[in-house]
């Protein structure tokens, strides 16, 4: 309920998330005492007109400190917006959920976009990141369900974890030679995405691999059959996940991980077959794909993760170790286990043993 707060002269340090979801407040005046302001103190504020005193710029709809756009007053109404030439750095959550922007121009002076820095900006439908910047942070547009063109400026090195995941009208991504380095899930839930272009993009455009790791495919291609490249070692986290018209998936020998969530909610996919060379299955690797009838599990692999075949509705499970692999809340019920010969003692006293009966 609170709706206005002023700050004395007598604080000095406001702390992360102090003032997080405060969303009836609309005014804040900043004490001229005040050094430190943490991420996200502001953030989801989604009233906030204004702030007032120290560090507030640009008529009250920013806070700048040192640099950093630390918070915007979302509920300013500012549905367009160039970011101050001061700025360097657009602070973690300083956008996040605002929802009434739909355009943005981020200065040459920027060198950082911070983490959620535009999360949940559902109206955001292009973004130009500029040459200057070389840091796109965690989660820094996810969500930004109305985004249909992004402009990575040629001194990017770095995309976060989830940096565009579950931008849904995303139709398309080039990676510039500067890039080194994509976070896990930085594309995952990208429904209409159909291509990637530039650096890492392989296999005519419909994934991303990076030093051996499919680091993301390209869901909105329309492939329903697939055969994953053999220069993969690792499916990396999320990479297929939401894949709904996926029905079929090949993985190659090379492979050895398939990570965390890596084929979570592929509802189409009708049966998985895990190469020998396969070591790890990670949680939730395939949870959720509620099609999936049959699963064969390649001989070398020794720990299956949790719940990572939950919510399917297996019916046999092929599984050829000759040592059982651990278990972690990786099944739900099956009416079949078909498992090497001679090994059957050695089932039946594990953790598959259940399945035996």
């Amino acid at each position: 309920s609170l709706t206005s707060v002023t700050i004395p002269d007598s604080v000095t340090t406001i702390g992360e998330y102090a003032f997080l979801y405060c969303d009836s407040l609309t005014s804040v005046t900043i004490g001229n005492g005040v050094t430190t302001i943490g991420d996200s103190a502001f953030a989801l504020c989604t009233r906030l007109k204004e702030f007032k005193g120290k560090f507030a710029a640009d008529g009250g709809r920013c806070l700048i400190i040192d640099g950093v756009l630390n918070a915007f007053a979302l509920g300013c109404g500012a549905t367009q917006y160039t970011i101050p030439d001061s700025v360097t750095t657009i602070g973690n959550s300083a956008f996040a959920g605002c929802e009434s922007l739909a355009s943005v121009t981020i200065g040459n002076s920027v060198t950082t976009i911070g983490e959620e820095a535009f999360d949940w900006c559902s109206s955001l439908t292009s973004v130009t990141i500029p040459d200057s910047v070389t840091t796109i942070g965690n989660w820094a547009f996810s969500s930004c369900k109305s985004l249909t063109r992004v402009t990575i400026g040629n001194s990017v090195t770095t995309i976060g974890v989830a940096a565009l995941s579950s931008c849904n009208s995303l139709t398309s991504v080039t990676i510039p030679d500067s890039v080194t380095t994509i976070g896990e899930s930085a594309f995952a839930y990208c429904y209409s995405l159909k291509e990637f272009k530039g650096k890492f993009a392989a296999d005519g455009g419909r994934c991303l691999i990076i030093d051996g790791v499919l680091n993301a495919f390209a869901i909105g291609c329309g492939v329903t059959q697939y055969t994953i490249p053999e220069s993969v070692i690792t499916i990396g986290e999320k990479a297929f996940a939401g894949c709904e018209s996926l029905t079929s998936i090949t993985i190659p020998d090379s492979v050895t991980t398939i990570g965390y969530c890596a084929f979570y909610k592929c509802t189409s996919l009708t049966s998985a077959t895990i190469p020998d060379s396969v070591t790890t299955i990670d949680n939730f690797a395939f949870k959720c794909c509620s099609s999936l009838t049959s699963v064969t599990i390649g001989s070398r692999v020794r720990e299956i993760g949790e719940e990572a075949f939950k919510n399917c509705n297996i019916d046999t499970v092929v599984c050829c170790p000759q040592v059982p692999p651990k278990l972690n809340n990786s099944f739900g019920k099956f009416e079949n286990l078909i498992v090497p010969t001679g090994c059957e003692e050695a089932y039946a006293n594990s953790d598959w043993g259940e399945y035996l009966e």
